[in-house]
């Protein structure tokens, strides 16, 4: 095969689960001739192949002297009055760009947020070969991206307003977002879709989506970082308890995200305040870059370097996962990987990869009593079972999950669609 152009469209090109598999494909498909250019609303880093969508003059002058995020805040606004977050965004300076027009495949990660117009997306299936990888359910419900509290998997006209809603809306404007998403898929002819779970897949087989082709491909680590090590020399490197039993828990890019069961951490570690024998590790839990320890829990500035957020998970005793939803839970994954017990709430995205009191526990959903009849599940274990425990999930992260199968489902997929080109 000859050098072959793929264009990424997501929302940034640093943070995120979406944009971590993004990253991967760019560097992992080099060797099978691809080139990977990005396009993304938020550009956070300083790579050459990635173009950051143009803001508003004014408002880039102000975000530079206030250091506010002012373009996010009034994209949440307008999302939030209008009730309507796929009308609004950037549409001609994508099709228009150059990196749009010499990509042989376009590769879609996130269009939500209000960042992209979704109807962009006709224009460039009719144009372009697409794929798009869903990281979550919005593209297949009005506005929804988990359905946390809704079960009508079915149908997806549906979600609930309130400022307490992911990505709030002021109104229900259930039926015209879900009518012109409908409209949307069908003028766009060379869409293809990939889910990485089990649950997207049959929700998607029955969705708005479910005649348009469908892949599905697990999410992959690399699993040469995210591996077992000496827990006793990675505490000493990283200044931690060598004596104590840590618990780990990943939050989201300086901040205990509700939806990610920040509140049910803070619970779980404030259940354990009078055992000075367990101290719980919070990964990007707060905003900064120092290290701060409140009563019995360390927090630790967000981690974006693979191996040292690796070297965390080596130190730690047990994972805790207490997302409400997950789509693929890239943190658990990771935590298989490194041979932890996982201790997580039942739900999917989560119970797809622990087996209850095989590999982990499966807390009760939003169950604090049960989460920590879970933590002391695992920490009564002898070392013969934690250590068989430990073999079993890096055994199940090494067959299921390697970042080389994704790279290879992907390459093999890529292929599929680009010969489509030729015929």
């Amino acid at each position: 095969m000859n050098e072959m152009k793929v264009l990424i469209i997501s929302g940034t090109d640093v943070a995120g689960g979406a944009t971590k598999i993004a990253l991967d494909l760019a560097e992992g498909l080099k060797k099978y001739g691809y080139v990977f250019k990005f396009i993304v609303a938020y550009k956070k880093s300083k790579m050459s192949n990635v173009y950051e969508l143009k803001k508003n003059l004014l408002i880039s002058a102000l975000e530079s002297k206030t250091r506010l995020n002012l373009v996010s805040l009034l994209r949440f606004l307008r999302s939030y009055i209008y009730a309507n977050d796929i009308d609004f965004g950037s549409s001609e300076e994508i099709v228009n760009h150059p990196w749009y027009k010499e990509a042989d495949l376009i590769h879609i990660h996130n269009l939500h947020g209000s960042n992209i117009k979704l109807g962009t997306l006709s224009k460039i299936a009719s144009e372009k070969l697409v794929i798009w990888t869903l990281h979550d359910a919005w593209a297949i419900t009005a506005h929804c991206p988990q359905c946390i509290d809704c079960k009508h998997y079915n149908n997806g006209n549906h979600f609930s307003p309130g400022f307490d809603k992911y990505e709030p809306m002021l109104w229900n404007n259930a039926n015209y977002l879900w009518n012109k998403k409908k409209k949307i898929y069908a003028d766009s002819p060379q869409l293809s879709i990939v889910t990485p779970s089990f649950w997207l897949t049959k929700i998607v087989k029955k969705s708005i989506l479910k005649n348009k082709p469908l892949t599905q491909i697990f999410n992959g680590i690399d699993v040469s970082i995210f591996k077992l090590r000496s827990k006793r020399e990675v505490r000493k490197k990283l200044n931690l308890p060598v004596a104590k039993k840590l618990i780990i828990y990943i939050g989201q890019m300086g901040r205990l995200d509700s939806r990610k069961g920040g509140d049910y951490f803070l619970k779980t570690a404030k259940s354990f305040y009078n055992n000075p024998n367990v101290i719980f590790l919070c990964v990007g839990g707060k905003v900064g870059k120092k290290i701060i320890k409140e009563n019995n829990i360390i927090y630790i500035p967000y981690i974006t370097d693979k191996k040292e957020l690796a070297n965390y998970y080596s130190a730690a005793d047990i994972l805790l996962v207490l997302s409400l939803a997950e789509t693929f839970s890239m943190v658990t994954a990771e935590g298989l990987a490194s041979g932890l017990p996982i201790v997580g709430f039942n739900t999917r995205g989560v119970n797809e990869l622990i087996n209850h009191k095989k590999n982990g526990y499966l807390a009760m959903y939003k169950d604090l009593a049960d989460t920590i009849r879970g933590i002391n599940f695992i920490l009564s274990l002898d070392n013969a079972k934690l250590k068989a425990m430990s073999r079993l999930n890096r055994l199940r992260a090494v067959k299921k999950f390697p970042l080389k199968l994704m790279l290879k489902n992907y390459s093999k997929l890529y292929k599929k669609i680009l010969l489509k080109k030729y015929e």
